[in-house]
């Protein structure tokens, strides 16, 4: 994901002062630009997400995240020979 922003201009990755290894993300004009445009969205929050409580919503976050990650390890896993 974070490829495809940089690709279309919208970030950039600039290195870490202190550690060169990592890289930081920074919004480029263009991306700002856009951001700008975009529409408030908070009504999808508001229909989905109205009446759940936040422990609920902490639960099904933490769910949803290490299935992604376990996903995501297998597929790379997949990938390497």
């Amino acid at each position: 994901m974070v490829g495809a922003l940089v690709r279309k201009g919208l970030v950039e990755q600039v290195p870490d002062r202190l550690d060169q290894r990592q890289k930081l993300l920074r919004m480029t004009a263009a991306g700002s630009k856009l951001w700008g445009e975009l529409p408030d969205l908070a009504f999808i929050h508001q229909a989905a997400f109205d009446g759940m409580n936040d422990a609920d919503i902490a639960t099904t976050i933490r769910v949803l995240r290490t299935a992604t990650e376990r996903l995501d390890k297998l597929s790379r896993k997949g990938t390497e020979a």
